[in-house]
């Protein structure tokens, strides 16, 4: 949610600036190139490029409050938004390493971080997990996750005034582990649950779409700054 909002002032800013986005592993112990298959991590960029917001989800963002505020996003920025293509990628083996960027005007490129994320760290997840667990050692694993999650959640229950939020998209162990997480704390806490950063969590589990936004709006505007 916090990248629309960021793009929206982008988009109608600074439509024209032209950047380049780069994800680095910082982790360099782990081997991404040999760990996540070249052909497989092209299908699923190259996929990426053919979504479009569906009908409900455009319905959701033009119609929906967020922070007590309808119309938070203008027609102009969702008509833009609702035709857009996200801008091709390079993908470089170098090593047991990948790098991938983008390049191109910055309402677009700043769209690919979190789903090349989402992306790279549901693969690495899947391919350490399938190399290394039979079918029965992954419903044994995914039970005491569950588990472990719930009892963490059962001791923040007696905190007073508490209000905790998911930002964990980019980083995510998968798409349906997040929407479990989200679904186990809205369960468990009510009203206390603030929401998600996810839009679609956030519109299938009717909870608030949260964030404002990030480092990368002060490091691009310094970067344009005359002094």
């Amino acid at each position: 949610f916090y990248k629309l909002l960021m793009c929206q002032l982008v988009h109608r800013i600074k439509p024209d600036v032209r950047v380049r986005f780069s994800l680095i592993n910082r982790s360099a112990h782990v081997p991404l190139a040999k760990l996540i298959d070249e052909a497989a991590l092209r299908e699923q960029l190259d996929h990426i490029r053919t979504l479009r917001l569906s009908r409900g989800e455009s319905t959701f963002l033009r119609g929906n409050t967020f922070y007590g505020k309808r119309m938070m996003f203008r027609p102009e920025f969702l008509e833009w938004f609702e035709n857009l293509q996200l801008p091709p990628y390079e993908l470089v083996r170098r090593g047991d390493q990948y790098e991938l960027s983008f390049e191109g005007t910055w309402p677009e490129v700043m769209l690919w971080e979190v789903p090349a994320l989402a992306i790279i760290m549901e693969m690495r997840s899947r391919a350490v997990l399938e190399r290394n667990m039979g079918k029965l050692e992954l419903q044994v694993l995914y039970a005491r996750a569950m588990t472990q999650l719930w009892q963490k959640i059962e001791r923040l229950k007696p905190v007073e005034d508490l209000r905790i939020a998911d930002f964990g998209t980019r980083r995510r162990h998968s798409f349906l582990w997040q929407d479990w997480c989200v679904q186990a704390m809205i369960e468990s806490l009510g009203g206390r649950m603030a929401g998600t950063s996810n839009c679609l969590i956030a519109l299938r589990r009717e909870v608030e779409a949260i964030g404002t936004n990030a480092h990368e709006l002060p490091m691009v505007y310094a970067a344009l700054a005359d002094d």
